[in-house]
């Protein structure tokens, strides 16, 4: 093993530089080894040889010069390495061998550094040929090697090559700091792009919200954080099922960014998976779809989560063909975009529950609401329909003055509702024939006040409980339980007074026959500003004609049909 480091004639530190570096690339040695010796080179302006102490190799030396034969010097050299510090090795005046391990800058743990520096003045060949002895070179050469070249004494270059030593630890360890650095800021970067996701996404988990609308918001923010060709959600009809006993053409698709592949196929595919794709992820890249067997050439990377359902997926969320960077030709997904997906399939699964949850318990309360209009019904047949009636004509009242679709839920749900504390009033009172006694009529003016009392120990009722106690306050103040006076009344107890008492006007009661429509009208107009609020009349009036054929019809139509009318 010998190592070269004389040029024919001196050379400058920039040619020492090229010079390290174009033989530190033929011999293929690492970009930070390359760095290391660079640095050395440019510390001492003197190229240095690499020693791989474990294998006695030679692992790099600069372009020609002065020959040394160091394997007379290995054991040494690995002494070296296991101290950590740089050391003389041989000295022989006027030449010195200089020894920095390499151990501890990230570029292998076995490699040293060696250095022929000359640390006296030379003029004649026999000033150096016992050194040249000592090295193994030639003394001509040797001499010729010394002449410019700079001086060291012993002690400064002692110090010198700690203090390089110790200059390139900080700097291998300021570079994996701020490689750490980098790396946790690409980190954290991922970390919030998955925490802004998934906190819009939840952000928009309302009950209310279309299904279709938020999956396919989903596919939208996802598209901005994982580089995948296609982003999709497949969705079964039924969750109650096997997925081999599904009608696929009954899945439905949606897609953001260009699918590879067509419905069908990536419908088929799904079903191939089968049990795999019930409860975990399934994640394919160049390894299987490049393989004789896979079916999908187009589909070169995938990524499938399922989204959960009660006992069987609800569907599943996909990322298929990974779109690469710059710098590469293709990418693979990984642990990133995996577990980005995952969490959203649960999140759309979770909240699929709770939607299906959410029905169920809708049903409920609606059938509960039902019985309730049904045993007032059941109260006072001759009023049968009336709470539906009410219902429906107060919705579309508001509807005519521009009311939102929550006030118009709510005017609906108090209208089957408002006359639920007839509940508490003497039959032989309300089925009276004829003319009420004062008496009787202050007993009937009790059923606003019981309804509230009935309703008000439930929390989902709590907006309709002012409607209730409310409906029959006159815009004069002449009004019951409260005698409230114009705005002070809620304004959808307002809404639904009017529409109250045209049902009650114009329906038949055991004592006399309905009123007709000039009469009905007559009174109405009679009585803005008065009883009625005049603004809600003067809707009335807009929507006559509407409420004329409704009030037609109403006997034939059951109080379901009224509500989906309504909604």
């Amino acid at each position: 093993m010998e190592v070269t480091t004389e040029p024919n004639e001196p050379v400058a530190q920039e040619a020492i530089l090229a010079s390290q570096a174009g033989a530190s690339a033929a011999c293929g040695v690492s970009n930070s080894l390359q760095t290391a010796l660079s640095a050395l080179a440019k510390s001492f302006n003197e190229p240095f040889a690499v020693v791989d102490v474990e294998s006695g190799d030679l692992v790099h030396s600069d372009f020609a010069g002065l020959s040394c034969d160091l394997y007379e010097h290995v054991e040494i050299l690995a002494e070296v390495s296991r101290r950590g510090t740089a050391e003389v090795i041989e000295e022989v005046a006027p030449l010195v061998m200089l020894a920095i391990p390499l151990g501890g800058l990230g570029v292998g743990a076995s490699l040293v550094a060696v250095g022929v520096f000359v640390i006296s003045e030379v003029s004649e060949e026999e000033q150096v040929s016992a050194a040249a002895r000592a090295f193994g070179i030639d003394a001509g050469r040797a001499l010729r090697w010394t002449q410019g070249r700079t001086v060291w004494p012993m002690g400064v270059l002692q110090r010198m090559a700690s203090m390089v030593l110790e200059n390139l630890s900080l700097c291998e360890r300021c570079d994996r700091l701020q490689t750490e650095v980098t790396e946790a800021a690409a980190h954290a970067e991922d970390i919030y792009a998955e925490l802004d996701l998934l906190h819009r996404l939840t952000g928009q988990l309302h009950i209310s919200e279309e299904e279709d609308e938020l999956w396919q918001n989903a596919l939208g923010w996802l598209s901005k954080t994982i580089p995948a060709q296609c982003l999709s959600v497949v969705v079964r009809k039924s969750n109650d099922a096997e997925i081999e006993n599904d009608n696929l053409r009954e899945w439905e698709l949606l897609t953001e960014g260009e699918r590879p592949t067509s419905r069908d196929e990536l419908c088929e595919l799904i079903r191939r998976f089968g049990s795999t794709a019930l409860r975990e992820p399934v994640v394919l890249n160049r390894a299987e779809t490049t393989l004789p067997t896979w079916h999908c050439p187009t589909i070169r990377e995938l990524v499938c989560v399922p989204i959960e359902g009660n006992e069987h997926p609800r569907g599943w969320l996909l990322a298929l063909n990974h779109r690469g960077d710059s710098k590469a030709g293709f990418n693979e997904f990984g642990s990133v975009e995996i577990q980005l997906l995952s969490s959203v399939g649960t999140i759309l699964g979770i909240h699929n529950s709770n939607l299906e949850l959410f029905r169920d318990q809708s049903e409920l309360f609606a059938s509960a609401v039902q019985a309730l209009t049904s045993a007032i019904d059941a109260k006072d047949e001759y009023t049968s329909g009336h709470s539906n009636r009410v219902a429906y004509y107060s919705v579309s009242l508001a509807e005519r003055l521009g009311m939102s679709k929550a006030d118009r839920d709510t005017l609906y749900l108090a209208g089957l509702l408002h006359d639920i504390g007839k509940i508490g009033i003497d039959d032989q009172v309300l089925h009276k024939p004829g003319q009420l006694t004062d008496a009787e009529y202050e007993q009937i003016k009790l059923h606003p006040q019981l309804g509230y009392e009935i309703l008000k120990g439930v929390r989902q009722l709590d907006s309709v409980l002012p409607i209730v106690l409310h409906h029959h306050e006159a815009w004069d103040g002449s009004g019951y339980p409260h005698g409230l006076k114009e705005s002070a009344i809620p304004r959808m107890a307002r809404i639904m007074a009017v529409a109250d008492a045209f049902d009650a006007m114009s329906s038949d009661r055991p004592y006399r026959k309905g009123m007709s429509d000039d009469k009905l009208d007559a009174i109405l107009r009679s009585g803005a500003g008065k009883q009625w609020d005049p603004e809600v009349i003067d809707a009335f009036f807009k929507i006559r004609d509407e409420i004329r054929v409704a009030t037609q019809v109403s006997s034939t139509q059951s109080s379901l049909e009224w509500q989906d009318s309504a909604s």
